[in-house]
């Protein structure tokens, strides 16, 4: 048998929830920005798509279109090298008020010392892969656009990211890759100082250019439970700060995510959880697809007049390389 579907795709799932038009590309830094709380996010997302303009500039950027398997570019190896990069996180911790200045890096005074506490994925054509704590039974690798995992692991803060190489795979190349590791880490299989997040950014780096992350990444994992417990933010601790997506009913205890053996983990994105966030939003979620909807063909008349904007008389019209 084959590779399976593939990682989960958090973004994708939320944005086909919301309604017919609503582009994940576009949801995703708007999460970010609102620290992954979906009703907040909704509502910026309607307003924003109110102004068709504005909206049209959003949609052009948007890096959520796919190459379909259907087209012979899906299976093109590129000419030029397509960059592989190591987008590292800082953890944070805070509480849940709206005032992110109160939010709080666990990383803070920890680098100079040698240790810092890391969330960090790899991307590669446009698209982070990285893995997490689940116990519905599913792949613990997941997909965000570049630098957006904030948006749905909202203890999180991009820091830097590393090129670590180029490749020459195509797309097929590359998704059948993912598949296969998709299949060799499950959920269920996470665990803090063996086989976290940074362990799986390191199999797939190695795997796409032959090198190794930054050592500082995961070099509390390295060096054992013991160290982790020395320093100043001991593990049991992790699990509070990276609850994974926080949870729009304020009514609810926080749950401190552990793994099946009580252990702090690093939670990845549910789909579950974000279909359950989504209707919390209640009426928005309804006006996040009637915007949606609107921006789509807002997009739609901005490309279609582009195509068939008149040449200057006398000239023939340009023939386009895009693929169909």
């Amino acid at each position: 048998d084959g590779p399976g579907q593939g990682p989960r795709k958090p973004y994708r799932d939320l944005a086909a929830l919301l309604g017919n038009g609503v582009r994940a590309g576009v949801l995703a830094p708007i999460l970010v920005e609102t620290q992954g709380d979906v009703s907040k996010a909704v509502e910026v997302y309607c307003e924003r798509a109110s102004d068709p303009t504005a909206f049209a500039a959003m949609l052009a950027e948007c890096k959520d279109d796919d190459i379909p398997p259907t087209s012979e570019h899906y299976y093109l190896r590129p000419e030029a090298g397509i960059p592989v990069i190591c987008n590292v996180y800082d953890l944070s911790w805070g509480g849940d008020d709206k005032d992110s200045s109160k939010k709080k890096k666990v990383n803070s005074g920890l680098p100079g010392m040698g240790f810092g506490i890391y969330h960090s994925g790899i991307e590669v054509y446009g698209r982070e892969i990285a893995f997490g704590y689940s116990d519905d039974g599913s792949t613990g690798v997941f997909e965000v656009p570049s630098r957006c995992a904030g948006g749905v692991m909202p203890r999180i803060n991009f820091k830097e990211g590393v090129v670590m190489g180029h490749i020459h795979r195509s797309r097929y190349e590359v998704d059948h890759l993912l598949a296969r590791l998709a299949d060799d880490f499950p959920g269920d299989s996470y665990d803090l100082v063996r086989r976290n997040c940074n362990h799986f950014a390191n199999e797939l780096c190695v795997a796409l250019v032959a090198k190794k992350i930054p050592s500082y990444i995961n070099r509390p994992a390295n060096f054992g439970r013991v160290a982790l417990n020395l320093i100043s933010v001991p593990a049991l601790a992790i699990g509070k700060i990276v609850d994974g997506i926080k949870k729009t009913n304020r009514k609810e205890e926080p749950r401190q995510a552990t793994d099946a053996n009580g252990q702090p983990v690093v939670e990845a994105p549910n789909a579950a959880r974000l279909v359950a966030e989504a209707k919390a939003a209640g009426g928005a979620v309804g006006a996040a697809g009637a915007a949606g909807g609107a921006a789509e063909r807002v997009g739609r008349r901005a490309s279609q007049q582009a195509r068939t904007a008149s040449p200057p008389e006398g000239d023939e019209p340009a023939k386009s390389d895009s693929p169909v």
